[in-house]
């Protein structure tokens, strides 16, 4: 039952909305049989694109017998000649006549709820119950559509690395956690130092199975799935220590390992008084990859000590101040495992927010970190914004509190990026997208602030975000920890 509840709020969350300008009445809907159809009946669902839309059903409005009531809308889904007795029924709610099915809801739809077996075709009915609000008009229940459906076996979301040519060695809880490829389906990857031995990769900590191990079989380096205890145990193998990058990709069965002149640790984590001395991550500059950034209100919890970690939970390898008890503008930094120096923030100075970033390139290892002060509004410009280009129309987003913005509008296909100052030669302060052409994914994402008048060096930096679909979106983000959700409503 959990699972039912859990796919059912997973369908509200992707309803596209076809509203009228009425909020509590509707126009006399005259004789309009009730039915339900959809843009494709045979569907077999893709893997590798598991947020695309797979199909969208549509209805229409039914009747309301001339009452100009409201009619609100309940959609069924069960499997073909169930009669609907097993079904999931979600109220839709009013005005609502479409909803779009991606390939990883209805995935996880057959085979979390419906016992449908991985890799096999099922027959799925959906069918629309349309209740006018006058209780003195009849519900009415569409004829049901189907739909052939083929499912696919899902790839694990987390994946580690074991072995004795990593340092956790093959203990499971020491096994070393890789990082999911943002925009890559199965898609993991992780940089840090190797040693000469034998490594390979576990879905859970756990359990040593299922894992992924060599193929044997194979000219080339490719992954092979072990589930059983039977199937081949051919490990990867390192001849030459060094940091390296791994890139794998659970569905293609690809593996990349290669040496890296990348930074020695792909996580750093700040720690310290502010934290109760937990651990936590801080995010990877998405274009210098040797820069760690971390941003939040630091208020006083004894002590206002600070480090940086190179592993969640270890005190080994630290990155420190060269000196004790170093103010936050000592910008010198030293990675030893003799004495503990750390930076502190006295009391007085606590309660601010700041920003800082870590750079853990070697030799030159370096922290810059100041109090932040927020830009009171934030405009958005591009083709995909209401001003367009002419940044004099920049838009202005709404601002929730000191860190936090947002706005609620419609877009059209193009680019968008936010400017903090809105400086007509664009050498101002930005927000950007980590990536050129950025797409919004719907959840959270990261922005990064371009500074082009206190860094020249970024002049040339122009990411945006591309916006592929049109409509009405509600942005949120914060300027602190510099993430941002672009939802289309």
């Amino acid at each position: 039952m959990k699972k039912n509840i859990e796919i059912i709020v997973c369908l509200f969350l992707l309803l596209v909305v076809t509203a009228c300008s009425e909020d509590y009445m509707q126009l006399n809907k005259g004789e309009t049989e009730l039915a339900i159809s959809t843009d494709i009946s045979e569907v077999t669902l893709a893997i590798s694109s598991p947020s695309a839309k797979a199909l969208t059903l549509s209805w229409t409005s039914g009747t309301n017998k001339g009452t100009n009531c409201a009619i609100n809308y309940v959609l069924q889904i069960d499997k073909a000649g169930n009669n609907f007795a097993n079904c999931i029924s979600q109220n839709i709610g009013r005005k609502i006549y479409k909803l779009e099915c991606t390939n990883e809801y209805l995935n996880n739809l057959l085979l979390d709820t419906f016992d449908i077996a991985e890799n096999a075709t099922a027959n799925i009915e959906a069918r629309v119950i349309a209740i006018p609000a006058d209780t003195s008009v009849s519900k009415q229940t569409s004829e049901a559509v189907t739909l052939i459906i083929t499912t696919y076996k899902p790839v694990s979301k987390t994946l580690y690395i074991i072995g004795d040519a990593t340092s956790g060695g093959w203990s499971l809880d020491n096994a070393t956690k890789m990082n999911t490829v943002s925009g890559e389906a199965g898609g993991f990857v992780w940089t840090g130092d190797l040693s000469v031995g034998n490594y390979e990769f576990v879905t859970t900590q756990t359990g040593y199975l299922p894992s992924y191990n060599k193929d044997a079989g194979s000219t080339t380096d490719k992954l092979a799935l072990r589930e059983t205890n039977d199937d081949p145990d051919v490990r990867f193998s390192i001849t030459q220590s060094g940091n390296y990058r791994i890139a794998v990709n659970l569905i293609d069965l690809t593996i990349s390992a290669v040496i890296s002149n990348g930074p020695k640790y792909s996580d750093i984590y700040f720690v310290g008084s502010f934290t109760s001395w937990g651990f936590v991550k801080m995010r990877q500059d998405p274009t210098n990859s040797f820069v760690f950034r971390y941003g939040a209100v630091l208020d006083w919890n004894g002590g206002g000590e600070f480090k940086f970690a190179t592993a969640d939970g270890s005190w080994d390898n630290m990155y420190h101040p060269t000196i004790a008890e170093a103010p936050f503008t000592h910008t010198t930094v030293t990675q030893d495992n003799t004495g503990d120096n750390k930076w502190v923030i006295p009391q007085a100075s606590c309660g601010k927010a700041y920003k800082m970033a870590l750079n853990i390139t070697e030799g030159s290892e370096k922290l810059t970190m100041s109090v932040f002060e927020p830009w009171e509004t934030l405009y958005m410009v591009g083709d995909a914004t209401p001003g367009s280009w002419t940044i004099t129309d920049a838009t202005p987003m709404t601002k929730v509190d000191a860190y936090n913005f947002t706005w609620t509008g419609n877009l059209t296909a193009g680019a968008i990026k936010i400017t903090c100052d809105k400086q007509t030669d664009w050498n101002g302060v930005w927000f950007m997208s980590a990536t050129a052409d950025e797409t919004p994914t719907g959840t959270e994402q990261v922005m990064t602030l371009v500074d082009k008048i206190n860094e020249p060096s970024q002049g040339s930096v122009d990411r945006k975000w591309k916006i592929t679909e049109a409509g009405n979106y509600t942005i949120t983000g914060n300027q602190l920890t510099e993430t941002i959700t672009f939802k289309k409503n």
